[in-house]
């Protein structure tokens, strides 16, 4: 079996694939985007567009497709249908491309866990929010429809930490909008998954509390330490992962 086809039937299920992530991360690995003139590209795209055209239906065709959309000139079923096909084939090989450079990639770091949301968190907030409805308004010291919107708006990624770690060292963010299959940030503490992250930084552990979140109080490191190296991760820190992926391993 290929190496290629190893990696396909690696990763069995996927639960959150941050696109966007994994776009930019390729890119940069090529030395910018895909050049669609290589042939390399081009075995890539066609394959793409056969498959495309397998499944929407024979005589499609990708280019004329793509210049009637733009024109406003395919019917709206059609339009629909090729759209959803192209998304996901256009995915599923950015999902694979992504899998066969970052399994080689020593930068990126796996982790296969349970993970929970830290107590007191917006973390926590965030998975238990939708049954705050419930609670009758007058019973509640802050309007909590209000508070729900305002973290949709500020707040884009949610912090979880790994089981495994009786004291927590490591922190995964996880984008709220990458989840896939209707799948959410409460699913996955009952979820034993594989997380691929790059480390973006650390956090102060007492940060991760809600009440705390907003505190500036302590002072952030200067620039003579940053280049020294002097601002190493304390008993009170953790390393913080944006996660790319995560999902069921065969």
């Amino acid at each position: 079996m290929s190496k290629k086809n190893e990696q396909e039937r690696k990763m069995i299920k996927v639960v959150y694939f941050d696109e966007q992530s994994a776009i930019d991360y390729i890119d940069i690995v090529n030395g910018g985007h895909l050049d669609w003139s290589t042939e390399k590209d081009k075995e890539k795209l066609a394959k793409i567009i056969a498959e495309i055209d397998a499944e929407v239906g024979g005589g499609f065709n990708f280019l004329t497709w793509w210049k009637a959309s733009f024109s406003g000139k395919t019917s709206s079923s059609y339009d629909h249908e090729a759209k959803t096909v192209i998304g996901t084939k256009v995915t599923n090989t950015l999902l694979t491309d992504y899998l066969a450079i970052a399994d080689e990639d020593k930068n990126i770091k796996k982790f296969v866990d349970v993970v929970y949301a830290p107590e007191n968190s917006i973390s926590m907030y965030k998975m238990y929010s939708p049954y705050t409805i419930i609670v009758p308004k007058d019973e509640s010291p802050i309007d909590l429809e209000k508070l729900n919107e305002a973290l949709d708006n500020a707040r884009g990624y949610y912090e979880m930490l790994l089981s495994s770690e009786k004291s927590p060292k490591t922190v995964l963010r996880l984008n709220n909008k990458a989840f896939r299959n209707n799948y959410n940030l409460s699913d996955l503490t009952k979820m034993k998954l594989v997380y691929y992250g790059i480390c973006v930084g650390v956090c102060d552990i007492s940060k991760l509390d809600m009440a705390k979140e907003f505190d500036f109080s302590r002072a952030l490191p200067t620039s003579e330490e940053v280049v020294s190296g002097k601002t190493g991760i304390n008993d009170g820190q953790l390393k913080v992962y944006d996660i790319v992926l995560a999902g069921v391993e065969r």
